[in-house]
């Protein structure tokens, strides 16, 4: 069957299944159960040391994160400005969601480093000279590693360019228009749009002629049911398999908004696929119900496939499940308002849960057992470290219960700190006061020593005029 409908309906939602992975649990949260070491001035600054773990702020400057048990260190400055996630083996970092880079460390001390500044500027850094490389587009560049090939290069883009993969190499003149290239197994040759051949030997053969209008080819030639596939652009679109087992038909067929009807069956999967009225509706069903989409696009869709489900009711409701082995999760989406993300992983069966309505509150609750909820909530999508660094300066609630049972409460953009455990008790505001409690007295300063008692040691201590008495 064409493979067209695996991909429709998922490139609507695939960055919404990619932000409740991605940012579904960022390892700055504390895990040891022991007694905080906390400190705080406002919001602008704000520390934590719990054994082997570390956290530090300076809003909304700095952020950083360190657990020294795993080697693992993050840190962002002005986020999303710059954010670097590393251990002693690796880093990866990111800019304004835009530029990235990433490495590796040797037990010899040498890096290998990747700088993408997509897609002006790339810079590599390998184990020897040879493994180095750089490109500044569209002037001059050599790039290894990338984009599938080994090795890319190119002079004053697209005027000359040419790529290597094992054996293959290619090269071309005003890229895309003159390309040729080939191996002792693949042949390769085009004018564009005039006439094109592309062959690898046991593997597939395509050609085309005033392309896109008559394409044509064999495909899967290594597979026990080859297939065929022809294109008179755009009236009409086929493909058949050797035996008769997969068909597909479409007509006014166009890439992306699909055709105005077309049809398919895969006997082999019991797969049945219809369309029409271009992307307007979609159905597709199977033999196992492994796979089922249907849409009436803009109204409402739904597409199971994999253990993955997606539906949406008009393009706001979006609602996404995914149920494995591994991973039970549900999203759902009111867009722009309201988000909610739960994630189980079944081998541990502890949960993570997420739930935001913008911009007046969020509330999460992650697997080691941190929980918490502030209003406001500036931040529209979820974004942990972002979250973390600009909602407090705008916050008027803030409450939180760490996974050691410290409860903290801030009110008004942090002028008022309430921090309490069953043994101990602190409250700050900032340059005004400062009182802890616990078991053995209590310390009160006023202004950071004007006047001040500490009945904590055995001798109470006192100050005045920020002079220890």
């Amino acid at each position: 069957m064409d493979s067209r409908f695996k991909i429709q309906f998922g490139i609507v939602f695939c960055l919404f299944f990619q932000s409740s992975t991605l940012f579904a649990k960022l390892p700055n949260s504390f895990t040891e159960d022991i007694k905080s070491d906390y400190h705080q001035f406002w919001f602008l600054y704000e520390s934590e040391k719990r054994g082997r773990q570390s956290y530090l702020a300076f809003r909304p400057f700095y952020m950083g994160f360190q657990d020294k048990t795993y080697a693992f260190r993050f840190k962002s400055y002005l986020s999303p400005f710059y954010y670097k996630e590393e251990t002693n083996y690796w880093y990866t970092w990111s800019s304004l969601f835009f530029f990235s880079g990433t490495g590796f460390k040797h037990e010899e001390g040498d890096e290998d480093e990747d700088i993408l500044f997509t897609p002006l500027f790339i810079w590599g850094k390998g184990e020897s000279q040879r493994e180095n490389y750089f490109s500044i587009f569209p002037i001059y560049g050599k790039i290894r590693n990338k984009l599938s090939y080994q090795e890319l290069s190119y002079v004053l883009f697209p005027v000359y360019s040419e790529w290597k993969y094992k054996t293959y190499e290619a090269k071309s003149i005003l890229w895309p228009f003159v390309m040729w290239g080939g191996s002792e197994t693949r042949s390769d040759f085009r004018i564009f749009p005039l006439y094109s051949k592309k062959e690898h030997e046991g593997k597939y053969k395509r050609q085309s002629f005033l392309w896109p209008f008559f394409q044509w080819g064999e495909e899967r030639l290594d597979k026990r049911e080859p297939t065929t596939y022809s294109i008179f652009f755009p009236f009409y679109n086929s493909k058949d398999s050797r035996d008769g087992n997969m068909k597909s038909r479409a007509y006014l067929w166009f890439p992306i908004l699909n055709s105005l009807f077309s049809y398919g069956y895969d006997k082999k999967t019991g797969q049945t696929n219809y369309t029409a009225l271009f992307i307007f509706f979609q159905y597709t069903t199977s033999e196992k119900n492994d796979t089922q989409k249907l849409v009436f696009f803009p109204f409402y869709g739904f597409s199971y496939f994999a253990n993955k489900e997606a539906e949406f009711i008009t393009p706001f409701y979006i609602r996404l499940s995914q149920n494995t082995s591994h991973l039970k999760a549900s999203s759902h989406f009111l867009l722009p308002f309201y988000s909610q993300m739960k994630s189980e992983y079944v081998q541990t069966g502890r949960e993570d849960y997420y739930l935001k309505l913008w911009p007046l509150f969020r509330y999460h609750k992650d697997p080691d057992g941190n929980f918490g909820w502030n209003t406001l909530a500036i931040i529209p999508v979820r974004f942990e470290v972002m979250e973390d660094v600009w909602e407090p300066i705008f916050s008027i609630i803030e409450y939180k219960r760490s996974s050691n049972g410290e409860k903290r409460l801030h009110l008004i953009t942090r002028l008022y700190t309430h921090r309490w455990t069953e043994e101990e008790t602190h409250i700050h505001i900032p340059i005004l006061l400062e009182y802890s409690k616990s078991p053995t007295g209590f310390r009160y300063e006023l202004a950071y020593g004007f006047f001040g008692i500490d009945t904590r040691d055995t001798k109470n201590k006192y100050k005045l005029l920020w002079w220890e008495l």
